[in-house]
């Protein structure tokens, strides 16, 4: 399984979108925009990063955020929205989900 660790060091009482997905057979476009939300991402303010893990085809993407404020951010963003209209081509099943974490007793760094 690859595994891609961009957090910060401590992310205790910050927020992490959780997106798991399984990647469809008709991914055209999606390696590009995927490098551009990657990009574009690291322009909002509150974005502190994110792990990767999975084996290219079914993955998880958490990022970590300051505040949901800052997330309710780059869901307005341009990029994103034009991503997300590409859902059903990219992507058999995904889901998401935002949570509040307490606690970050982290081994990785």
């Amino acid at each position: 399984m690859g595994e891609i660790h961009k957090i910060p060091k401590n992310v205790k009482d910050c927020y992490a979108v959780i997106f798991s997905y399984k990647l469809s057979d008709n991914l055209e476009g999606y390696a590009d925009m995927d490098q551009k939300t990657i990009d574009a991402v690291t322009d909002i303010p509150g974005y502190l990063g994110y792990e990767k893990f999975g084996d290219g085809k079914e993955n998880t993407f958490i990022s970590y955020w300051k505040d949901l404020e800052s997330i309710d951010i780059w869901r307005k963003n341009f990029l994103h929205i034009e991503a997300k209209k590409h859902g059903k081509q990219w992507y058999s099943k995904m889901r998401v989900q935002t949570v509040k974490v307490h606690d970050d007793i982290n081994f990785w760094l």
